[in-house]
């Protein structure tokens, strides 16, 4: 593959590649002559040196980019010449809307009016996204308005946006609009008509998927694209048929993600509310009538639409003697057993924290032997839905017209649906494999039931899977290295297997590695204050002096302060200790999970005597600069939870396989959370503050200074908590 590459772009060579990248980049480049804030940042140009090298010669690039450095002009410059040069489509991947919002509405914008070269870009997004045409069309129609029982006012909402909008994407949508409607109209891959479908030329989705098989970068998310090289898997990688159009190229962006997404999407998982969905498009009631597929066929049949009346009573015997009975039973059978699992998650002693370690995990309880009767009964009754619902979508099939063809893919779908659950159910529940771990837990605000598999190690997956099909992959983020050295983030992400040597692929080659640090002064910004004698946390609890101390460093800093947790507990406990004070001070306290995540940043933002409590959601992805963030409070170094299951599997794996779990895996994801909650306090060039980090493990273990070690040399103050806040009155 790296001969075709270099053959593919013709006689140009790496020099006159790079050499065209710095004459955009550098003072006096297209970008400072066209970027009102143009500062020059030679991170910048390291970085898109590296991402070009790592494309032209299909390659792996590993790249921290400290805060700052301006890494995504730095990584789609490289990647625009790159697409056009070579004639490949380059995807870029991110963790957060937020900076998908940024690259859409910011970057890509800014590049496409400077650059000599002309170029597209699309962004998709998962079918459910959508709005699907013909769905809607379905609903608006008089008889399954009043099948559907659905707000009307929302329909007539969504029939007034739908001529308006431009994407017809749910993140357009500016208006109130109940999940449970949307889910009634949203385009899925399994219901769709495609070609027979009488929407196809205005359909939103395939709009959006035209202009990605044209454009030359494709914009996603890390999950869509995980949930795109799933299906590779199964299509093979080069099939035209997934979710993404062919690619060899890809850019992710907050790869320190990559890891956890890929578990998930390499994982299965089963639960009451995901069957109760399930079923629930078949037949269900609301507001108090009975709505769903079944009843819309139901109403075709009777009005006599292209069936014989011999076969529609046949049909409708079939529905209402098999179908309805199968239905209710798999329900009655669903919440029998899934019942019966929250009540054993409950009430089992070995449930730390809702979830319920499973075989092979040493010691745990034999769950399909204390369940194999509701196990077996319900697996039946899977697979008898599974069955009826199939066979009642052959019978339609003398049905003529867009209705029977839109009824036929519903129930096509559902019972593509019921064998996938039925698939992952068999897996949850047969006998275990020894690469994954299995859990059941309580999830979600409802406390769901659910049971879980996860892989224990997703870097052999990656490899096989992902990257012996790329021909050039670049990773990045403000976080991959640990004490400066990428060690950690190749290990797990599998960069360093030995892979297939029959074809060329992006690890043919040793990953390109380049550590650019931050461009701000973080000696003259950023004071880090220990207090010496705040008592370290131990199992979990803290001493009575942390909230006392919080609230106090807050009334110095005048709030102006996220004040970070690892638990909601611990979050809610310091939260109602500080409220009064805080508020008799004239400081408006906000609180996680007491508005929407957007709407607490929003009032935080605009109000600069304030002060935000948060957890793991605000680690990382929030850019406030300026005076309102003056300071950041780490209550805790965050490692990981040791109990959860994936965590505690990964443990033992390291274990058995003779390495310190501890150094290997528990420490460097913490620091990873560490920098991304240190990096929350500076984001531009005049902003200065404190950074204040309540654990004294920092200073008393071995360990702390691997977390000092990997943050840029600031100013630091270890003293008691009172003269700590003296410093902080000083410095602020």
């Amino acid at each position: 593959m790296g001969i075709a590459k270099r053959h593919s772009v013709g006689e140009i060579t790496l020099q006159e590649f790079t050499h065209r990248i710095d004459q955009v980049m550098e003072p006096g480049g297209l970008v400072s002559r066209n970027l009102d804030s143009y500062e020059y940042r030679p991170g910048q140009i390291v970085m898109a040196r590296t991402v070009a090298q790592a494309l032209w010669e299909g390659r792996v690039g590993l790249i921290e980019a400290g805060t700052g450095t301006g890494k995504s002009l730095a990584y789609l410059v490289p990647a625009v010449y790159w697409a056009i040069a070579a004639k490949e489509k380059v995807i870029i991947s991110t963790n957060t809307i937020t900076l998908q919002e940024q690259l859409i509405t910011k970057d890509v914008p800014f590049l496409q009016s400077v650059l000599d070269t002309a170029f597209q870009v699309a962004v998709i997004k998962g079918w459910s996204n959508y709005l699907c045409l013909s769905r809607f069309a379905a609903l608006g129609q008089q008889e399954q308005t009043a099948l559907w029982g659905g707000d009307q006012q929302e329909l007539a909402a969504l029939a007034e946006w739908v001529s308006r909008c431009t994407t017809g994407s749910l993140s357009e949508v500016d208006f109130p609009l109940s999940e449970e409607t949307w889910w009634e109209v949203c385009a899925e891959s399994d219901v769709c008509l495609r070609a027979a479908c009488p929407y196809v030329e205005r359909c939103f989705y395939f709009r959006e998927r035209k202009q990605a098989f044209e454009a030359d970068l494709i914009i996603v998310n890390h999950h869509l694209l995980f949930a795109d090289l799933a299906l590779r898997q199964v299509l093979g990688f080069d099939t035209k048929w997934s979710v993404l159009p062919p690619y060899r190229y890809v850019i992710w962006d907050e790869a320190h993600h990559v890891e956890d997404v890929a578990t998930d999407y390499f994982g299965f998982r089963i639960s009451r509310l995901g069957i109760g969905r399930l079923l629930s498009r078949l037949q269900r009631v609301r507001q108090g009538r009975t709505v769903g597929i079944l009843p819309r066929l139901h109403s075709l049949l009777e009005a006599g639409n292209g069936i014989s009346s011999e076969r529609t009573q046949r049909i409708l015997q079939e529905i209402d003697q098999e179908v309805v009975p199968t239905l209710q039973s798999v329900d009655v059978g669903s919440n029998r057993f899934f019942g019966s699992l929250a009540q054993l998650i409950a009430t089992h002693k070995e449930a730390a924290d809702q979830a319920l370690p499973l075989p092979p995990t040493p010691g745990a309880i034999e769950l399909w032997q204390i369940m194999g009767r509701e196990r077996t009964d319900f697996l039946a009754k899977l697979g008898q839905l599974e069955v009826a619902v199939a066979s009642l979508r052959d019978h339609l099939s003398t049905g003529e017209g867009e209705a029977w063809d839109s009824v036929r893919a519903e129930l096509g779908a559902i019972a593509n649906r019921l064998s996938e659950s039925r698939k992952v159910f068999e897996f949850l529940s047969a006998e275990p494999d020894p690469d994954f771990v299995y859990w059941a837990a309580l999830s979600g605000r409802r406390r769901e039931p659910s049971l879980y598999a996860a892989p224990i190690e997703v870097a052999a997956p990656l490899r096989h899977a992902v990257y012996q099909n790329l021909g050039g992959a670049i990773f990045t983020s403000a976080t991959l290295a640990i004490d400066r050295r990428f060690d950690h983030i190749r290990h797990r992400l599998g960069l360093d297997l030995p892979g297939d040597d029959t074809k060329e692929h992006c690890l043919s080659q040793p990953p390109l590695e380049e550590l650019i640090g931050s461009p701000f002064d973080y000696q003259e910004q950023v004071l880090l204050c220990i207090p010496t004698d705040m008592e370290a946390p131990r199992r979990g609890r803290y001493g009575d002096d942390l909230a006392r101390y919080i609230q106090e460093v807050l009334l110095v800093t005048s709030g102006r302060a996220f004040v970070l947790f690892t638990s909601y507990k611990l979050l809610n406990e310091v939260y109602e200790y500080c409220y009064e004070s805080l508020a008799d001070a004239g400081i408006s306290a906000l609180c996680q999970g007491k508005a929407p995540r957007e709407l607490l940043l929003e009032r935080f933002r605009i109000d600069t005597r304030s002060v935000l409590f948060g957890t793991s959601s605000f680690w990382e992805g929030v850019d406030v600069p300026g005076e309102t963030l003056s300071c950041v409070i780490l209550t805790k170094l965050p490692f990981q939870v040791p109990t959860h299951p994936v965590v505690s599997a990964r443990v033992r794996r390291l274990e058995e396989s003779g390495y310190n779990p501890f150094t290997e895996y528990m420490l460097p994801q913490g620091v990873i959370r560490f920098k991304q909650g240190f990096g929350r306090l500076i984001r531009c060039t005049t902003d200065h503050g404190v950074v204040v980090v309540c654990d004294t493990r920092l200073l008393t273990k071995s360990y702390g200074e691997t977390f000092l070690h990997s943050i840029p040399e600031c100013r630091i103050v270890t003293r008691s908590g009172d003269e700590t806040l003296k410093a902080i009155a000083s410095w602020l």
